[in-house]
């Protein structure tokens, strides 16, 4: 059953209206709103489409659905036999919803419905699609005759966990963007809706994962440093960007630096003599550091 989202507003216009007489000049980061499916909603065959309102408006924005498709056919007098599965997301009639498109993808393409990773942004430089698509597909197709069989799985949301289905929708005159959490099998046979969120402030930015306003995390929460042998990969939230990662030896001493230019960052060991570093990622709101060891 979907959990009620965190404000009491029915029609988010309400809302907005209250809400921009008491968030003048304050960030628009600060407005969004949250909501958590508990228990996560499974879809497959034998459970009806999944109609998820963002706001609370009573008009769906986005449905999920697997669809089934099995039998026996002919062809130029050829018999075979088909069973084919589909996990699908269409937008709802009246919401005005699109989805993100794999980048670089044409709008009109309706196949390339894109999984997004914890961070990206999703805002009006984004691309999206009216078109509702298969998130995933399993076929395989039998013809005993020629003693041939076809497989194809197919879709860029194949047996993801964890991944992001950027949304954009219309309430009243405003458009609003937003995100859902997915897995989905490997065959294509279940979604899995695990929460969902979007910025209530009209036009504004939300990164997928995102579930209260950047302003309100540590800087600590938003960086993630992870180390291989021969590097370490400093991933940032986007309003990070611009600070700088150095490394000191023991004695205090920087032995390397790179800038932060995109919300991953690598910064490379070649060179350096084995020994404990300590990396610290510096912003203007703080620091963040970790001691790695260099073989």
């Amino acid at each position: 059953m979907k959990k009620k989202l965190l404000i009491d507003e029915k029609k988010l216009a309400g809302f907005t209206a209250m809400a921009g007489a008491v968030i003048a000049g304050s960030s628009a980061d600060a407005q969004i709103v949250y909501a958590d499916v508990n228990p996560d909603v499974v879809v497959d065959i034998n459970n009806p489409a999944y109609d998820l309102d963002f706001n609370n408006d009573a008009i769906t924005d986005v449905s999920f659905l697997v669809n089934n498709t099995a039998g026996s056919a002919t062809y130029s007098g050829v018999p075979f036999t088909y069973d084919a599965t589909y996990a699908v997301a269409y937008p709802g009639v009246g919401g005005g919803l699109q989805m993100s498109l794999v980048p670089g993808s044409s709008s009109s393409m309706t196949s390339a419905i894109a999984p997004l990773n914890n961070g990206d942004a999703i805002n009006p430089g984004a691309m999206f699609t009216s078109s509702g698509g298969a998130l995933a597909v399993d076929v395989f197709v039998n013809v005993p005759l020629l003693g041939y069989t076809y497989a194809y799985q197919g879709g860029e949301f194949l047996g993801v966990s964890d991944k992001f289905l950027g949304v954009k929708f219309v309430a009243g005159a405003n458009t609003h963007y937003g995100w859902v959490r997915l897995d989905v099998a490997g065959d294509a046979s279940t979604i899995t809706i695990k929460d969902y969120a979007f910025n209530a402030f009209p036009d504004g930015e939300i990164l997928a994962g995102q579930m209260v306003g950047l302003e309100n995390i540590a800087v600590d929460e938003k960086v993630t440093v992870k180390t291989t042998l021969n590097e370490a990969l400093i991933n940032v939230t986007p309003d990070l960007i611009g600070g700088t990662v150095n490394m000191y030896n023991m004695s205090g001493q920087l032995v390397a630096s790179t800038s932060i230019q995109d919300v991953d960052t690598k910064l490379s060991f070649e060179g350096i003599e084995t020994g404990i570093y300590t990396v610290a990622a510096q912003f203007d709101a703080g620091q963040v550091t970790k001691k790695v060891y260099v073989k």
